[in-house]
């Protein structure tokens, strides 16, 4: 099967990692690894461990529902358009193209064709796919929800974390929110994965609950966190990685004449 090929490609190259001390470059790994693959469940897999795609199809619809529309402020956001980091092979982006006129997603592989053909698969038109090196096309204050899943916590560096925060504040609108998960760390402070300790798809940053809070509390207003979040989120099962964060740009203060 196409999911059990790509797991062997995966723990060979642990494997001689291991055995030969070869670095893996955290950022080259997802530059380059989906650019390698042309099968699309292949491609999916990469990004999202799947079998098939009508199992990324519906692990995606669960994602987006309980994950982000389900959030306590997403009702209220105008939906004009919606911005995507680490959009991967465009699960999420699919369902988040139903909810919002239009769709951008930001990532940094090198294989947006075979995206763009997955979301043409489902439907999808309204979409705009952008390199991480592109986000300064977004026209300031014209997204109305900036969000991203399983994404911050495979960054090699918190100055990764920083540009992300620094384009949130420039493009979202008024109105607009932000909702993004990152890998938890216990304790305090953050830790980076070095390319030596790196194991191919793993992930890479870990920042402490606190500590990302102060971070985005900095330059935004804070209007939720979930520092502990189930694994499975239908059953509510299971202990996941990531902790949450959701945030605004501070709103203009008035100047009385």
């Amino acid at each position: 099967m196409i999911f059990d090929k790509l797991t062997l490609k995966i723990q060979v190259a642990r494997l001689r990692q291991r055995l030969l001390g070869h670095r893996v470059e955290i950022r080259r790994s997802w530059e380059e690894t989906p650019g390698k693959l042309h099968d699309m469940v292949e491609f999916l897999n990469w990004f999202d461990q799947t079998g098939s795609i009508a199992e990324t199809v519906k692990r995606g619809e669960t994602d987006w529902q309980y994950r982000f529309v389900a959030g306590s402020h997403f009702a209220a956001i105008p939906k004009t358009r919606a911005l995507e980091i680490g959009f991967g092979a465009g699960r999420l982006l699919m369902h988040a193209s139903r909810s919002f006129e239009s769709v951008v997603g930001v990532d940094i592989h090198e294989n947006f064709a075979l995206s763009q053909a997955f979301l043409a698969s489902q439907g999808v038109t309204n979409v705009q796919l952008l390199h991480r090196d592109q986000i300064d096309q977004v026209a300031s204050g014209s997204v109305d929800f900036v969000y991203s899943f399983i994404v911050f916590q495979h960054f090699d560096s918190m100055q990764e974390v920083e540009f992300y925060l620094n384009h949130i504040a420039r493009i979202l609108s008024p109105a607009g929110i932000a909702q993004i998960y990152y890998g938890k760390k216990g304790g305090d402070g953050t830790q980076v994965t070095t390319p030596d300790d790196f194991r191919l798809r793993d992930c890479s940053l870990f920042i402490s609950p606190g500590t990302m809070r102060q971070i985005v509390a900095d330059r935004f207003e804070v209007l939720e966190y979930r520092d502990e979040l189930a694994r499975d989120p239908v059953a509510n099962t299971g202990q996941s990685v990531q902790a949450m964060v959701t945030f605004r740009n501070r709103p203009a203060r008035r100047t009385d004449p």
